[in-house]
């Protein structure tokens, strides 16, 4: 069994970068998603795309390369299930909210969750979080609200389906995280990822079995831009976030993952040619001193 790298073991520098890295190609997949849902793929269809081509690209870079990186403890496969599933639903599930629910709303509703895990970490611990990761929160969730700008959002009458997704969509972000942190325990990044793929492939193929899926989908013009979501919507990002939980925990990690907000802006602003105004800039460098902030707090063992 591979042993657990303790936090403040390692410098926690190298983890942000990947989480950044992450975060930036989160940005790309979500403008490469949304035009593909224009085009009329499902996102039933998308997801389970993106899980069974990142699978195939992290479980062909394993056998030809790094064969005993599959080796696994026999303890790792509770864990591995619960996190192939986490997957599997927390792509659908912000899917699903979006598709009926405004994108700022159901944003600040999922990257709260940075905030309810530093809440229920300082409970359970019985003690304060540091000021670095209060002070921290507070920046990255003010951003989140000024690029989203969810109070320019008519509140009255929203879909409670809609509601209910964007609340699964944090509670599976949350426990996507928590058990990447736990898996990180018995496997390396690569290998983790793989298999949590195969296990996030398997519970869609269920879902929507290959003959069911719909036959447009398999036209050139939408399966190389699907097969490029797999690759850099899944194979990669899913990869960089499992190797930082190596080094950060999830509270952190969380917080650093909400540097997709000011990304995808960014993404959508060169490729789309959506505008940025001066409260979604101002939202980008908080959430850049946010994350800052947070790497300034010296590790301890």
């Amino acid at each position: 069994m591979k042993q657990e790298v303790k936090p403040g073991a390692i410098s926690r520098f190298p983890g942000y970068v990947m989480i950044i890295a992450a975060a930036i190609l989160f940005g790309v997949n979500g403008s490469l998603s949304r035009m593909l849902f224009d085009l009329g793929v499902t996102p039933v269809t998308l997801v389970e795309f993106r899980m069974l081509i990142g699978c195939i690209c992290l479980l062909g870079f394993l056998l030809i390369g790094q064969r005993h990186a599959l080796k696994m403890s026999r303890r790792a496969w509770g864990w591995l299930l619960a996190f192939g599933l986490s997957m599997a639903l927390v792509t659908y599930t912000y899917f699903v909210a979006i598709s009926r629910l405004s994108i700022a709303i159901t944003l600040v509703i999922q990257f709260s969750g940075s905030a309810w895990m530093v809440l229920v970490g300082s409970i359970w611990h019985r003690r304060m979080p540091s000021w670095y990761i209060l002070l921290a929160l507070g920046l990255t969730i003010s951003g989140v609200v000024l690029v989203t700008g969810v109070w320019q959002e008519n509140l009255n009458g929203l879909d409670f389906i809609g509601l209910l997704f964007s609340v699964f969509a944090l509670v599976t972000f949350i426990a996507y995280l928590m058990l990447g942190r736990q898996v990180s325990k018995y496997l390396p990044s690569f290998s983790a990822t793989a298999y949590g793929a195969l296990v996030a492939s398997l519970f869609w193929l269920l879902v929507q079995p290959p003959w069911n899926i719909p036959a447009t989908t398999w036209d050139f013009h939408l399966l190389w831009p699907i097969i490029l979501v797999g690759v850099i919507g899944m194979a990669v990002p899913f990869s960089l976030v499992q190797a930082a939980l190596r080094r950060l925990d999830a509270t952190r990690a969380s917080i650093a993952a909400i540097f997709e907000l000011p990304a995808s802006a960014l993404v959508a602003f060169i490729w789309l040619g959506q505008i940025l105004n001066i409260w979604q800039i101002l939202g980008c460098v908080l959430v850049l001193i946010g994350i800052t902030v947070v790497q300034l707090e010296q590790p301890t063992a």
